[in-house]
C-alpha cells in the first residue's frame, strides 16, 4: 500500500485555511499576552499609586494629629446635645480623657456646669452666650466667630480654686457620616483682654493727665498773677512814700500776698514731686502738743487783732509722741487751718488730736459757709475748689491725701452748708508710741 493511499494529499485550499488559522490564533495569543502585560503593568502601577496613597494618607494622619494635639486652642467637635465627641482638650492639658464623652462646659471645667454636676442644669446656663450660639449654629447651620466670653474655671481636682479668664469662641456647622456636628474653636484670650484693659486704662490717665494739664495751666496763670500783681502794685505805691498809716497797709498786702505766693509755689513743686514720685518722708519721733501749739500760735499771729476769729487748740492729753514725718504732718493740720480761716468770717476754728484704739485722729473743726454735698465728693480731687471766688488752686487738699494715704491713714471731711466744717484725718499710732 503506498503513502498517499493512506494519507492523501493536502489540497491547496485546506492548507491556505490552515495557515489562515494558524496565524490567526497566533495574533490572537500575541494580543493576549499583550492583554496580560498591560494589565500586569496597570496592576502594578495601582499597587504603587495604592501604597503612595496610603503613605500619604498615614503622613497627612500624623501631621493633622500633630496639628490638632499642639493647635494653641481648644478643638472640640460637638453633637447637638453638646456631648464633645472629639477634642485635644486632653493632649493639650494633660488632663485623663473621659470614659464617657463630657458636655462642653464640664470638659472646660466651667464653674457653673461643675457645680451643677451637668453642663446645662444650672440655672445661669440659659444666659450662657456659648450654649447660646452653639444652638444657634445647629438651629441655621450657619457658622460664627469672634464670641468673647468671661469664664470662671476650676483649676483644682477639688474645685477649691477658681481663675477668672476670657475666652474667645468660633463655631462652624459640619454633616459627619450624615450627623450634623459644629467644631469649636476655644481661644484663651485672657492675656489680649488684659493688654487691652491696660492699653484702655493708660489711654484714661493720659487724657485724664492733658485734662488736668489744661486745669493746672487755666488755674495757675490767674492764681500767681493775683499775687503777684499786688506785691509789684503796692510795692510801687510805696515808692511814692504814703503816710505811716499807708505804709503799714501797704506792706502788710505785700506780705500777704508773698505768703500766698510761696504757698502757691510750694504747692506746685509738691505736686510735681508726687506726679514724679520723689515726695520725700523723713520719719522721726514727733511729739504732738508741741506742733500742734506751734500751729496754734502762727495761725494767730497771722490773724489781724480785729479778726473775730478765734483759733484754738484744744489740748486732751499729756505729751504724746508718734513716729513719722514732722514736715508733712504739719503741712496737712496747716492746709487744713488755712482754709478753715479762709472760709469762717466769724465765730471759731478748733483743732486737736484723739487716740483712737491704734489710730491718731486729727481734726480741724470751723463754724464757716460749710460745703455742699456735690463739693464734698469731689473736694479731695485736683483743682477742686469749695468756692471759686477763693485764692488757691485747688491742690492743697489732694495735695494732703497723697500725703495721709501715703502715710498709711484716711482722711474726709464732714460738713453742712451754713453750720460749718469738720477736717480730719488718721494715721496709724501703735500703743508702744
Amino acid at each position: 500500500m503506498s503513502f498517499f493511499a493512506i494519507y492523501p494529499p493536502i489540497s491547496p485550499d485546506f492548507a491556505y485555511l490552515w495557515v489562515r488559522k494558524r496565524k490567526r490564533y497566533n495574533r490572537m495569543q500575541l494580543l493576549y499576552v499583550i492583554g496580560i502585560g498591560v494589565l500586569a503593568a496597570l496592576c502594578v502601577l495601582l499597587a504603587v499609586r495604592i501604597c503612595h496613597q496610603r503613605r500619604y494618607i498615614r503622613v497627612s494622619d500624623r501631621v493633622n494629629d500633630r496639628i490638632f494635639r499642639n493647635v494653641a486652642a481648644y478643638l472640640l467637635l460637638v453633637d447637638p446635645d453638646f456631648n464633645v465627641l472629639r477634642t485635644n482638650y486632653y493632649s493639650a492639658t494633660g488632663a485623663a480623657p473621659k470614659a464617657v464623652p463630657p458636655k462642653v462646659g464640664n470638659l472646660l471645667r466651667c464653674k457653673n456646669g461643675e457645680d451643677a454636676g451637668v453642663c446645662g442644669t444650672h440655672e445661669l446656663c440659659a444666659d450662657c452666650p456659648v450654649r447660646a450660639a452653639i444652638a444657634g449654629v445647629f438651629r441655621t447651620e450657619k457658622g460664627f466667630s469672634g464670641l468673647e466670653a468671661p469664664m470662671v474655671l476650676y483649676t483644682s481636682d477639688d474645685r477649691t480654686t477658681t481663675v477668672d479668664c476670657d475666652v474667645s469662641v468660633s463655631g462652624n456647622f459640619l454633616t459627619v457620616a450624615g450627623q450634623p456636628r459644629v467644631v469649636l474653636t476655644v481661644s484663651d484670650i485672657t492675656a489680649q483682654k488684659r493688654t487691652q484693659r491696660e492699653l484702655e486704662e493708660a489711654r484714661t490717665r493720659a487724657e485724664e493727665s492733658d485734662r488736668m494739664k489744661s486745669l493746672f495751666l487755666a488755674n495757675t496763670s490767674h492764681e500767681l498773677r493775683t499775687p503777684l500783681n499786688a506785691i509789684v502794685g503796692f510795692s510801687e505805691l510805696l515808692m511814692t512814700d504814703p503816710a505811716p498809716a499807708e505804709r503799714q497797709e501797704y506792706m502788710r498786702i505785700i506780705r500777704s500776698n508773698s505768703e500766698i505766693l510761696l504757698q502757691l509755689v510750694n504747692d506746685i513743686l509738691d505736686l510735681s514731686k508726687i506726679e514724679a514720685g520723689t515726695l520725700d518722708y523723713e520719719y522721726t519721733d514727733v511729739e504732738l502738743n508741741a506742733v500742734m501749739e506751734e500751729l496754734e500760735g502762727g495761725f494767730r499771729m497771722q490773724q489781724p487783732k480785729s479778726s473775730p476769729v478765734r483759733i484754738t487748740f484744744h489740748r486732751k492729753y499729756p505729751a504724746r509722741y508718734i513716729r513719722t514725718d514732722r514736715k508733712r504732718l504739719i503741712q496737712v493740720i496747716a492746709n487744713f487751718l488755712s482754709n478753715a480761716v479762709k472760709f469762717t468770717s466769724e465765730g471759731s476754728v478748733d483743732f486737736g488730736f484723739e487716740i483712737r484704739g491704734g489710730e491718731l485722729y486729727v481734726y480741724v473743726a470751723d463754724t464757716g459757709t460749710g460745703i455742699t454735698e456735690e463739693h464734698r465728693r469731689q473736694l479731695f480731687q485736683r483743682f477742686v475748689k469749695a468756692g471759686s471766688f477763693r485764692q488757691g488752686i485747688g491742690i492743697g487738699l489732694a495735695i494732703s491725701k497723697s500725703i495721709v494715704e501715703t502715710m498709711g491713714g484716711r482722711i474726709g471731711v464732714e460738713s453742712q452748708p451754713g453750720k460749718g466744717s469738720t477736717f480730719w484725718f488718721t494715721l496709724p499710732y501703735g500703743t508702744e508710741q
